[in-house]
This record gives C-alpha cells, structure tokens and sequence, in this order.
C-alpha cells in the first residue's frame, strides 16, 4: 500500500506557497481609482436635502445598516470620525466635509483605506413632481473612489453599476429622510 504525504509536504502546496510568496508582496497597494456620477431629481427643496446631507450626526439614524456612529472631532475643520461598512464588515474612517462657496457639499476621507476618496454633491433648483418651481431638486454628485490596501483588493470585483446603485440608494435615503422631517 503506497504511503500518504502530509498535505503540507505536496509539491502543489509547496509551489502555491513560493508563488503566494511572490506574488503578494509585488501587488501594487492601490489599484482602485474609479470616477462614478450619478444624477437623480428628487421631489424634495434644496434646501432641505442640503440640510439632511450636510447633518453628518444624522448619518446612523439615515443608514442604520452602514453606519454604527459619527463623531464631530472638530468643529472648525468639519473632521469626524466615522465608523461604517456594508455586510457586517465595519471599520472606522475620518473625513473633512464642507459646503463650499459655489454651494456645493463635498466629502473627503482623510484616513484608512479609502483615503483620498472625494465625493461632491452639487444640488440645484428644479420644478416639484406637482408642478411647483423650486420645490424639486436636481442632485449630481460625483464619486472619487480611491482605495488601498485589502479595500482595493475587495473593490475591485465590484462593478461600477454596483457603486452606481449604491449612490442611487443613499441619495434616495436622503431625499425619504428630508421629506420626513
């Protein structure tokens, strides 16, 4: 009866080992820089989504799935502390967010391994779904992906109409929580 090697002592796993070995280290850290705009109109002022959107400390109560809690770490420079995630995976990130003079609110994460990552939303006046001027609002905003780390690993098997869907849905939590309050 012929005689079993211990798995470890395969030559597969030997040669999947030194490839692993290889491999890994030269992978390039960030690989995920991806643009996504979307643009929606929602039957809600402007005014009112700007002030839901800019209301970070709101953010739990908005998106209770993805966001466990924010914290305003400075009130001069907009710095908060957020910890958020999608699918059980949550970890904790700080972004800098300001409305800018041109009135529009940008976002930018300032840490972790989505870093660099900029989103903007420019709103703008437009007709209600029941005919009224300026009671409707056009939102475009612009995703600046930028990830690293095992983050840009991740992402990088999520297609752009994912992240479109995504934008589409928080915009969409937006709009319903303005329109309750």
């Amino acid at each position: 009866m012929p005689q079993l090697r211990p798995f470890y002592r395969s030559r597969n796993f030997i040669f999947s080992l030194i490839a692993f070995v290889i491999i890994v280290p030269s992978m390039p850290l960030s690989y995920a820089d991806r643009v996504i705009d979307v643009q929606t109109v929602a039957n809600v002022n402007e005014q009112s989504l700007l002030a839901t959107i800019s209301n970070v400390q709101n953010y739990p109560q908005i998106f209770p799935d993805n966001v466990k809690s924010v914290k305003v770490l400075d009130n001069k420079t907009n710095l908060v502390d957020m910890n958020a995630g999608v699918n059980g995976v949550f970890f904790d990130t700080q972004a800098i967010y300001q409305q800018l003079p041109n009135g529009t609110y940008t976002v930018q994460v300032v840490s972790g391994d989505l870093k660099g990552t900029t989103m903007t939303t420019e709103l703008n006046k437009t007709w209600g779904f029941n005919g009224a001027p300026g009671m409707g609002t056009v939102a475009n905003i612009s995703l600046d992906l930028k990830t690293s780390g095992f983050l840009s690993w991740m992402l990088s098997f999520v297609p752009d109409s994912s992240l479109n869907y995504a934008l589409q849905n928080g915009i969409s939590k937006f709009v319903d929580y303005a329109e309750q309050n």
